[in-house]
């Protein structure tokens, strides 16, 4: 009898603890309003490489159904190229692989396309195929952790699947180096467990080694409680897309 005393007291305890620790979770995400600017998913990170360098056109955008401000890598003229890859952003329209094909991406270009057409209609799918082999580019490992964050993570995994994520951003970044689109995901991945400080100081490494790109900036002040928090970190950020603003990006 005393073995199932002792037992339940311990279950007691530890579901005890696990309640305090998720109530504070909770308090810490409400406060941060659920941290929603990180659910956005950078389609200029993972199309970086896909097209050649041209010149600037400043022309209307399509927005990704995710979330945030178009992808800078499409503001260049048109061609079909960028017809399938605006397509492709704005979720219009299913793409199969074979129009990349057609078109004028290498093989492992329209490969790489051709998964990204699966995201929103097959994402675990689109993730198993990712775990199943090792990262060859700071895109793909950024993927993988999004999916993983978006449509993985449950009440009863989240530890494990956060702490889990940020070891493999930590190699990750180890691997290719200062990416943006990484500090950004692991960002994400602190703010499941309401870590604002992590959060802030990852979003703030993504604006800088993005040089500022648009998207990270955005992230921060269109995210209210970052005034309260790291006031300095908006401006500066405000200052940087007025002057983009300005200089007509």
């Amino acid at each position: 009898m005393s073995l199932y005393l002792t037992g339940g007291v311990a279950v007691a305890y530890a579901a005890g603890v696990v309640t305090v620790h998720r109530v504070a979770v909770a308090r810490r995400r409400a406060l941060a309003h659920g941290y929603p600017t990180l659910r956005w998913l950078d389609w200029g990170a993972l199309l970086q490489g896909v097209l050649p360098t041209a010149e600037r056109v400043h022309r209307a955008l399509p927005s990704a159904i995710e979330g945030g401000p178009p992808p800078l890598v499409l503001d260049r003229p048109k061609s079909r190229e960028v017809d399938l890859l605006e397509a492709l952003v704005a979720g219009s329209t299913p793409i199969q692989l074979e129009a990349f094909q057609e078109a004028s991406f290498s093989g492992g270009e329209a490969r790489w396309l051709g998964l990204l057409s699966r995201v929103r209609e097959e994402p675990r799918l689109v993730l198993e195929e990712l775990e199943t082999m090792p990262a060859n580019t700071p895109a793909e490992a950024y993927l993988r952790e999004w999916l993983a964050l978006e449509y993985e993570v449950t009440p009863l995994n989240l530890e494990l699947m956060t702490f889990g994520s940020k070891l493999r951003i930590n190699r990750a970044l180890r691997r290719f180096g200062d990416q943006a689109a990484l500090y950004f995901i692991r960002a994400r991945a602190s703010s499941l467990l309401g870590f604002t400080g992590a959060v802030l100081d990852d979003l703030a490494r993504a604006v800088y080694f993005s040089r500022q790109a648009p998207f990270y900036l955005q992230a921060v002040t269109q995210m209210s409680f970052v005034e309260d928090v790291r006031p300095a970190l908006v401006r500066a950020c405000q200052e940087a897309l007025d002057r983009d603003h300005d200089a007509g990006i």
